[in-house]
This record gives structure tokens, sequence and C-alpha cells, in this order.
């Protein structure tokens, strides 16, 4: 692997696609990694960068990333899915560039959509005046086996790998069971909390060594992101770091990860919205239980 060197020629190759939406989900192997951190700040650099950004929230509460960026909701995916409220209500700006959908319910009912359900979700998605660039989905910690599906249909799985061996050892047993359960082989990982490139090198080489042999899967590693107090006393705030200490080097590191992830190619060209990212996640995950009906 070649660790986490910015390739400037496959960006030119994959800005001929930067129209389509990209897809990325953010995972973790166990709670308290930063992951909902990771997404709130990534998706503040992506907005600074130019991009709109949608993000999709199965956290709850103050884990939740809405409450990270200050946010209240009333609403969420769930009560769109039983039709007692329209989707444009649930849909929570933080700024012109990044909207919030809250989903902790929603996104685990979503294969169970019945097929008019899933028509009038889809057809409520296009008529949405506001168009993300990419869409960032904070799947919990805490979720449960249906919710996995939401990584596999998406674009990019990116890992959030929090420091300490345990935190390594429950991240590639996440891949691991993506890679044999939903034949994910692609990978992105994200070494947060880190003390230098060194060692993000090192947890990348070595993981991606351990999944090209016994998964067959490849693992890529992401710009990581440095332990920075910046973070803490930002969160503290109940603001991102990258907005709130734009000098920090953690914010610096922020800025260089969106570049990458901003480039991470649209996997399914004939996708390439959220009403196909839907229809992927629903065929992806349909079980026969009771559905949703709207």
């Amino acid at each position: 692997m070649s660790g986490f060197a910015f390739d400037q020629a496959e960006g030119l190759r994959r800005l001929l696609g930067r129209d389509a939406l990209r897809v990325v989900t953010v995972v973790s192997g166990k709670p308290r990694t930063g992951q909902t951190s990771v997404v709130a700040n990534l998706a503040c650099a992506l907005a600074g960068q130019g991009k709109s950004v949608l993000v999709i929230d199965e956290g709850i509460g103050a884990d939740s990333c809405a409450a990270r960026l200050g946010l209240a909701p009333r609403i969420e995916l769930l009560q769109v899915l039983k039709g007692q409220a329209p989707l444009a209500q649930a849909l929570l700006p933080y700024n012109d560039a990044i909207h919030v959908l809250p989903a902790r319910e929603g996104l685990r009912r979503l294969p169970d959509l019945t097929p008019d359900a899933h028509g009038q979700l889809a057809r409520a998605l296009q008529a949405l005046p506001w168009k993300p660039d990419i869409a960032l989905i904070d799947l919990a910690a805490d979720r449960a086996h249906r919710t996995l599906p939401a990584a596999s249909a998406a674009d990019a799985i990116l890992v959030v790998l929090g420091p300490g061996h345990a935190a390594i050892t429950q991240a590639y047993s996440l891949i691991k069971q993506l890679a044999q359960e939903f034949g994910q082989r692609q990978f992105h990982l994200l070494a947060a909390k880190t003390k230098d490139d060194a060692e993000a090198t090192a947890i990348y080489n070595n993981m991606a060594e351990a999944a090209t042999r016994y998964l067959h899967a490849r693992l890529h590693g992401l710009p990581p992101i440095p332990l920075d107090d910046a973070i803490k006393r930002a969160g503290k705030l109940g603001k991102p770091a990258v907005e709130t200490f734009p000098e920090a080097p953690a914010s610096h590191a922020y800025r260089v990860l969106a570049q990458a992830v901003a480039l991470l190619p649209a996997a399914r060209p004939e996708g390439g919205h959220l009403e196909g990212f839907l229809h992927r996640l629903i065929m992806s995950g349909r079980m026969p239980e009771t559905s949703v009906r709207a």
C-alpha cells in the first residue's frame, strides 16, 4: 500500500466525474473513536472547498452529528417514511452548504419500504431544491446488523481508527464482517488522534497486509488526523474545530482529508444521485419483515 500520498494524476482523472454524487459511509469498530467529530469537521472542510454536503445522521442525542453542529432535530427520517412529515422538514440546514438528515430509526427501516413508499421517497428527493455533491453517512457505532447495508450501498467506506490496539482490532473485525457478509473489497482507513504520520503509516500497512492476505480486500490509507487539543476545545464550544480554530494542526489535516474525499470516484455511474443510492440501499438490505407503509 502506498500510504496516504496524494496522487495528483489520479485526482485529475477523478475530476472528470465530479458532477456525480459521492456517498461515503463513515464507520468505526467501537464507540468514542472520534467518528462523529470526523464527520462534522470533514463536512465543514468540504463546504469550505465549495462542496454541498448532506450528512445522514444515525447518531442520537449528544452523540449525534446534529448535536455536534448545534442543531436540534424535531423530525427524523422515520416520520417521513410513515408520511407524517415531508422530507424538506426533516432536513436541518447548518449553513447554505451543509444539511443534516436525522435518520436514527429511518435508516434502519429503509430496507422494509414498500414499492409505493420507495417511489414516494425517491420523488421527494428529486423535488428537493438543494442538491448535495457529497453525502456523508455517520453510521452509529452501536448499529444493528440491519444498518450495515448503508456501508455496502455507498461509493466508499471510510473506517475511522481510534488510538490503541483494541480500537484497531475492532475496526479490523468490522472490515472482516463487511467483506465476508456483504462482499466489500475496498475500504478507506482514517487514523484519528495519531502522534505523527509515521504512526498512521505503520497502522495502515499492518492492516492492509492482513486484509489482503486473509480477506482479499484492499485498504487505502487517507491523510490522518493528528491528536490535537483544538478538537476537544471546539467540542466544548459546540462547534467543529475547522471553523473555530482554522489554524490548528487538526483543522489543516481535515482540509487535506477533504481534498482526498472529494476526489473519491462515484463507484456506480448509473447511480450518481441520491435516488440511486436509495435504491441500492433498499435492495442490499431488504429483509422479509414488516414493511413501513407511507
